[in-house]
């Protein structure tokens, strides 16, 4: 992907790193089919590439990997490479199942999964963890993607307008996360779900087949950097407050047909914030992420596979206050390098001092005592550090309002946060567009709702 640019009209190859040495995993066990797959030390240095099939676990070594059982007569080495036959013509076909793959990787979803990879496979041993990276053509990585951000049983245009975005977020090529890793991205929510073909269905294949090689184009003549969230929870947020930067055809909207309602809601401001949270135009709202465009009873069907379905248009989070402070200790003030008699005694307040034009936080104050008696104040700065530092799990997003009960003397008891929306908010709202392909928009018509100043055009045949 390094290598890649607009003029060079062929598909790129990515590189994908789907075990990390940050996993914890000393072994990873996969099964190959028996269709022709080799594996040879990497790089090559002119030894064959010896047939392999069947279960095969990669375990850590002293010398780096060994590829068990040994009978294979394959050994160890500092870095294997498992090829299937034919990988240009077979690359839908052929798959080596990996098993025990995190995802979710630090959200309230985190699991294991298996998950069943296509194209090429390496394997190292990187900082006493095993490393596996998946390379493959970018096409065939989309596949893997459409259907792990959101389920297969979507409709064709919502698949088809994720693939357009995401493909266009890759070859833009503004983030370079894992550079010194050897990989172009990984395989979760840091980047964009990849699972393989683990969850692929027909119109997953036929979404990405039907869009091949198109991508968004800004007025300017570049790419759009397309990002994505899975609910914008009624106004998409601006690239800025999310992102520190302006990014080309990324805007805030609301999510919403041109006559609705919920268009006076841009921007949320303090004045109208509790009426958007929880005011009774939710009941008959027409936003296209709302329940009563999609119901909750659907999502479970539509989400991807590791999603867990819930009530994220609007939520409560109601935390006690000596659990709030444990979470914030350990997330935030420890993080940040605060101890000593600065340290968080006694949560007495959290202020939302910055918002973006969806409402989404980006910036909260903290009240606190310290142990030295005093009343001291820290602030909490980005949207994704606001929902680290307030849960456990992870806060579903930071369009929230802050609740506070007291006791009769004033202290806080309990943190109640009410809020909108799964995510950072930004760019395409994957719900929102499933909504609107529920609605029977195509998915040009999706895109050009979420991003402005554009057009789409095939950039590689």
């Amino acid at each position: 992907m390094a290598d890649w640019t607009l003029d060079s009209g062929c598909e790129p190859t990515v590189r994908v790193g789907v075990v990390l040495p940050e996993d914890g995993d000393t072994q990873v066990c996969l099964d190959i089919p028996g269709t022709g797959y080799c594996a040879s030390v990497s790089p090559a240095g002119g030894q064959a590439c010896r047939p392999v099939q069947g279960r095969i676990v990669a375990r850590c070594a002293e010398q780096g990997v060994a590829l068990e059982p040994a009978d294979h007569g394959l050994g160890t080495a500092s870095r294997w490479r498992i090829i299937p036959p034919a990988l240009a013509d077979d690359a839908d076909a052929l798959c080596v199942r990996v098993h025990g793959v995190v995802a979710g990787r630090g959200f309230h979803w985190q699991k294991r999964i298996e998950q069943c990879l296509p194209g090429n496979l390496e394997i190292a041993r990187v900082d006493g963890g095993i490393l596996l990276v998946n390379e493959l053509p970018i096409e065939a990585y989309l596949k893997g993607v459409i259907t792990a951000e959101m389920g297969g049983e979507c409709p064709l245009d919502l698949l088809k307008a994720q693939c357009v975005t995401a493909r266009s977020w890759m070859l833009a090529g503004t983030e370079h996360k894992h550079d010194s890793c050897g990989f172009d991205y990984c395989n979760d929510d840091c980047c964009q779900r990849y699972q393989g073909f683990t969850h692929l269905t027909p119109s997953g294949r036929h979404a990405v087949d039907q869009t091949r090689g198109e991508a968004m184009i800004h007025r300017n003549g570049t790419i759009i950097d397309a990002n994505y969230s899975k609910s914008c929870g009624g106004v998409v947020e601006a690239p800025g407050p999310v992102w520190g930067r302006h990014k080309a055809g990324q805007y805030a909207v609301a999510d919403a047909p041109p006559d609705s309602y919920a268009r006076g809601f841009l921007p949320v401001t303090p004045a109208r914030l509790d009426e958007y949270l929880t005011g009774d135009w939710l009941k008959s709202c027409d936003v296209f992420c709302s329940p009563n465009v999609v119901p909750t009873d659907d999502l479970a069907r539509y989400l991807g596979a590791v999603d867990e379905t819930g009530e994220y248009f609007r939520w409560t989070v109601e935390t006690p206050r000596e659990q709030l402070e444990s979470v914030l200790h350990s997330r935030f003030f420890e993080r940040s390098g605060v101890g000593g008699r600065d340290a968080l005694a006694t949560l007495e307040d959290l202020v939302v001092t910055r918002r973006g034009q969806s409402g989404r936080a980006i910036a909260v104050t903290v009240v606190y005592r310290g142990r030295d008696g005093r009343q001291h104040i820290a602030t909490i700065v980005d949207q994704y550090w606001i929902r680290y530092a307030l849960s456990e799990k992870f806060l579903f997003s930071s369009a929230f309002k802050v609740e506070i009960q007291r006791d009769d003397a004033g202290r806080a008891d309990t943190i109640r946060l009410v809020g909108a929306g799964w995510g950072h908010g930004a760019g395409l709202c994957q719900i929102g567009a499933l909504g609107m392909a529920l609605q029977e928009y195509d998915y040009f018509a999706i895109l050009h709702h979420y991003f402005e100043r554009m057009c789409v055009r095939r950039v590689y045949a």
